[in-house]
This record gives structure tokens, C-alpha cells and sequence, in this order.
């Protein structure tokens, strides 16, 4: 009798030992969880307005399925300018924008609103305030900005995924679809010398694994919708970037 309880204690012990380890060891990475309806925010974020979240953590923006100006109409009506402005959070009204009576950050415009432009007081190809570049580092591994010049003024999409001029994605005559390029940053350098970094993540609303038929009727319903995060560093002229969103 004391053998066999010796027995089973010695087993209850052999399993508890390796049911310990096997937790200790365990590297399954737990799934990630999203802000409902998207594949992308974390849920940890903050709503600051309609289409807009802040994730607190690492003062990071979210700009979730905000519609541009002309989602719903025809094609042919073209796509209309849609002015952004990093500090406040909010789009900025096109004809404020253009006048210069109101402060923007980023611009959309050209098909389906896919150019990125910055707030340039200096013309294009020339040193200066208020530009942009891109850069081939996810948004999280982008730690700083490059301290060399900035000279472009626009980042038009590209029309060749091997293009040779850098853009934050490519658009693809076969389906007329635009297509976001991986592991692509957009840095800003804003006109009081602040720098920002930008992920444009899709155009298409719920940012879809491949974009939607162009020959369906709905398709014009669903882009273009902005979906880009943003981090703004607040110390003029410093270059830190870091973030880690994961």
C-alpha cells in the first residue's frame, strides 16, 4: 500500500512538473485584438470623433473608413481634394485650406484621391520646410528621420510595382485597383519643423486583404475611404520617431 502511494505521488508530481513546463515553454503568440468592425487598430484605442482614435500608449493617431468627399458619386465627377490636419485631428475645409485661412498637414488628391501631398512653402525639388519623403521601414520599425535633406513636395502613386521612384503603393491597370506596398513609411516635415510619420494603410473601406472588383456597382462606394495612423513628434527639429503599436 505505501509503495502504491508512493507510486501515484511520484506520477501526480512528473505530471504537474511537465504540465509547468509546458506553460513556462509555451510560445504561442496570443491572436491580436482590433477595434470591432477593423483588421488593423487595436482595441486598446481612444474615440476622439467620428472615424478618428487615439491610442494613448504611444500617441498614436488612427484615421479609420473616413470618406472622402465624393465616395458615393460616379467616377467621372473626379475625386476632390481632402485636407487634414495632424494637430486638431480633423479634416480642414478645401476652400479654407487653398485660401491659406486654415492649417493642414496632408492633402489627398488626383484618381481616387491617391497622391499624398505635404504643406511645401518651397517649390518641388528643392530643399525646404513642409515636405515629404518615403521610406522603405514599417511604420513601428521606423525609429527616426533621416537627417539629410527633404525635397519632394507630392508622393503620386505608382503605376509599376517596380517603379523607381518610392511611393506608399502602386496602382494596377489589369483591375484598376490600387494596391499598398508593405513595410512603407511616409515622413513629414512640417512647416514648423516637426517631423511626422505617416502609414498610409489602404483606400479601401475595412482595408481588405485585395481590392474589390472595379466592374461591381458598389465599387465607388468603397473608395476611396482614408485609413492611415500617424505620430507626430512635438520637439521641433528632433528626429525621434519611435513607436511600437504591437
Amino acid at each position: 500500500m505505501a509503495i502504491r502511494h508512493l507510486t501515484n505521488s511520484l506520477l501526480a508530481l512528473t505530471l504537474f512538473f511537465v504540465c509547468s513546463c509546458g506553460k513556462d515553454n509555451d510560445t504561442t503568440t496570443p491572436a491580436a485584438t482590433y477595434l470591432e468592425g477593423t483588421n488593423w487598430v487595436p482595441s486598446r484605442v481612444k474615440q476622439l470623433d467620428e472615424h478618428i482614435y487615439l491610442d494613448e500608449k504611444y500617441n498614436v493617431v488612427y484615421v479609420v473608413n473616413y470618406p472622402a468627399p465624393d465616395v458615393g458619386h460616379a467616377a467621372s465627377e473626379g475625386h476632390r481634394a481632402w485636407y487634414f490636419n495632424f494637430d486638431t485631428h480633423k479634416a480642414v475645409d478645401s476652400a479654407a485650406a487653398v485660401d491659406g485661412e486654415a492649417t493642414w498637414h496632408i492633402m489627398f488628391n488626383s484618381i481616387y484621391n491617391s497622391q499624398v501631398n505635404a504643406d511645401a512653402a518651397t517649390v518641388e525639388g528643392k530643399n525646404g520646410l513642409g515636405k515629404i519623403r518615403v521610406v522603405r521601414t514599417a511604420f513601428d520599425e521606423l525609429t527616426a528621420a533621416p537627417a539629410d535633406s527633404m525635397i519632394r513636395n507630392s508622393v503620386p502613386i505608382s503605376f509599376d510595382i517596380n517603379d523607381v521612384i518610392d511611393s506608399w503603393g502602386y496602382y494596377q491597370f489589369s483591375d484598376h485597383s490600387l494596391v499598398p506596398y508593405k513595410d512603407r513609411s511616409l515622413i513629414f516635415l512640417l512647416k514648423d519643423n516637426r517631423y511626422v510619420k505617416v502609414e498610409l494603410v489602404n483606400l479601401y473601406k475595412d482595408n481588405p486583404a485585395t481590392a474589390p472588383d472595379y466592374k461591381d456597382e458598389n465599387t465607388k462606394n468603397l473608395a476611396p475611404w482614408f485609413n492611415f495612423r500617424y505620430y507626430v513628434q512635438e520637439t521641433k527639429g528632433d528626429l525621434n520617431l519611435k513607436t511600437n503599436t504591437k
